[in-house]
């Protein structure tokens, strides 16, 4: 079952100025197994590039099929990275943490990985983050076969002018309070990503036909 992005694979990326910043979606499409984390905090130093989201891991989908996976308490997530006044990521990593003792994940990091991409769409109203990474680590690596990984980070904003200024998500400043939400799975290889794209194009020229 695959659980498309909030922008359909079909849609043309959306392109707009704000600030200094491109926005550029890279309209993921995620797979199974799929951890879903919550409360997450996001701010960003302009001065430094300093790009932080940071939260709870709180459920696994491993089919696709409710109910999801319950962590045993919930875990981390935390996303550090480094992405500049154009908003193109320098560097950054991703950890995932928490443990799930009925399906044997036990160690206590459920995936670590490197980001190696970076897109993103919206505004202070509703802004979505997308985040590449290549897997390191975890009890949930052997899941992704070797293939990316992928998170779609969901959440609105105090203000937002482009990463050429300081922006966050927090009530008063408060750590904790971030209303922040996030998916993270494995992704399609590109070359699989562009027959999945040709193949909902093609029944979706099908369907208008009829």
């Amino acid at each position: 079952m695959l659980r498309a992005s909030i922008r359909s694979l079909l849609l043309l990326p959306i392109l707009f100025l704000s600030g200094s910043a491109l926005a550029v979606p890279l309209d993921l499409i995620l797979l199974l197994p799929d951890v879903a984390s919550g409360t997450i905090d996001v701010t960003h130093v302009a001065g430094t590039d300093a790009f932080s989201a940071t939260g709870f891991a709180l459920e696994l989908d491993d089919d696709g099929v409710l109910p999801n996976i319950q962590l045993d308490a919930p875990g981390g997530f935390s996303i550090s990275a480094l992405i500049d006044d154009a908003g193109v990521l320098t560097s950054g990593s991703l950890s995932i943490t928490g443990t799930i003792a009925s399906e044997g994940y036990v160690s206590g990091t459920l995936l670590t990985g490197d980001l190696t991409n970076f897109g993103w769409a919206g505004d202070a109203a509703g802004m979505i983050f997308e985040f590449e990474f290549d897997v390191t680590g975890g009890d949930l690596a052997p899941s992704y076969a070797g293939a990316p990984g992928g998170v779609i980070l969901g959440t609105t904003l105090n203000s937002f002018g482009g990463f050429g200024s300081d922006f966050d998500n927090l009530i008063i400043g408060i750590p904790g309070t971030g209303a922040g939400t996030s998916d993270t799975a494995p992704i399609p290889e590109p070359g699989t990503a562009l027959l999945l794209g040709l193949g909902l194009l093609a029944l979706a020229r099908t369907r208008a036909r009829r």
